[in-house]
């Protein structure tokens, strides 16, 4: 039956989500989102243009509690290695990616709006590129010890948070492949505090995007209320949230143990080769979508 096989489906999604998010510090939305967007299109029927942006908005939801159980558990372990969580960091980095991520979502929203027909694919494109960009910059960073955090500039952290929740909340995502590579290698913060601040960042900016896509969403909805899967509210769908949400949850706890367990260039690397394969993904299977030509890379 259907439904059993969508619901183990995102189960299983949702433990991996949680595993990989609270190890590398990211959203896991490269597996949330593509699991989502299959359900909704051959287990719900959604067309494949408007699938993108529920799975986009569910996807930032589920990211708000998954990345809190991470963090706490981050903080256990920073804790448990004499070094104090950087709270004024966070602030002056989290606060601007709030304001960055309603900014975004309007955006988003424009563009939806403007090219109904191509607009969630052309976003999980444009994501592909930076997740490859992301990738560049963390093969060629040198790893930075704990010890050199860099001073906590309200300016420098507050206009590169605003850009990151732009940025992030425009293509529909948790964050923390963006905030990642803007912590560790333009704000230069040591890559095992950037984890922390990644999934912190990713509870306010996940947060705003979330209801931004649902208020935005449910103005589409409105319009078009037949394109909509069941238990939809805008771009938000309460059936995959639960699923995969709780999944995630209970996973979060066992990815910081293993992430503080990892020498710093080991780490890098493996957030690299996470972006490379998300990038490579996203930006050949789209475009062949937009081409009319079967997707290559599964």
């Amino acid at each position: 039956m259907p439904i059993p096989v969508m619901i183990l489906y995102m189960a299983v999604a949702g433990a991996l989500v949680g595993l990989v998010s609270s190890f590398f510090g990211v959203g896991a939305c490269f597996i949330m989102v593509p699991t989502m967007i299959y359900c909704f299109e051959h287990f719900m029927d959604v067309s494949p243009s408007l699938s993108p942006l529920i799975a986009f908005g569910t996807n930032m939801a589920v990211v708000v509690p998954t990345a809190l159980s991470g963090v706490l558990r981050h903080r256990l372990e920073l804790h448990r290695r004499g070094l104090a969580f950087p709270l004024r960091h966070y602030i002056y980095f989290a606060l601007p990616v709030g304001l960055g991520g309603v900014t975004g979502s309007v955006f988003a929203f424009v563009f939806f709006t403007s090219f109904r027909a191509h607009a969630g694919i052309a976003l999980k494109t444009l994501f592909g590129f930076f997740c490859l960009i992301g990738a560049y910059r963390f093969m060629r960073a040198r790893p930075i010890p704990v010890e050199e955090a860099p001073r906590a500039s309200p300016l420098r952290f507050g206009v590169v948070g605003y850009l990151s929740g732009i940025l992030a909340h425009f293509i529909g995502i948790g964050g923390g492949i963006i905030y990642m590579p803007m912590l560790n290698t333009v704000l230069r913060m040591p890559v095992h505090l950037s984890v922390p601040l990644s999934l912190a960042t990713m509870v306010v900016g996940s947060s705003v995007g979330a209801l931004s896509f649902i208020a935005l969403g449910h103005i589409d909805q409105v319009r078009h209320p037949a394109d909509y899967p069941p238990l939809s509210v805008g771009w938000f769908n309460l059936a995959a949230f639960l699923t995969i949400g709780v999944a995630s949850i209970l996973l979060a706890q066992v990815g910081p143990l293993i992430a503080h367990r990892t020498e710093p260039r080991r780490f890098k690397m493996l957030l690299a080769l996470v972006y490379v394969y998300i990038g490579l993904r996203l930006v050949i299977n789209g475009l062949c979508q937009l081409m009319g030509m079967p997707r290559l890379i599964p």
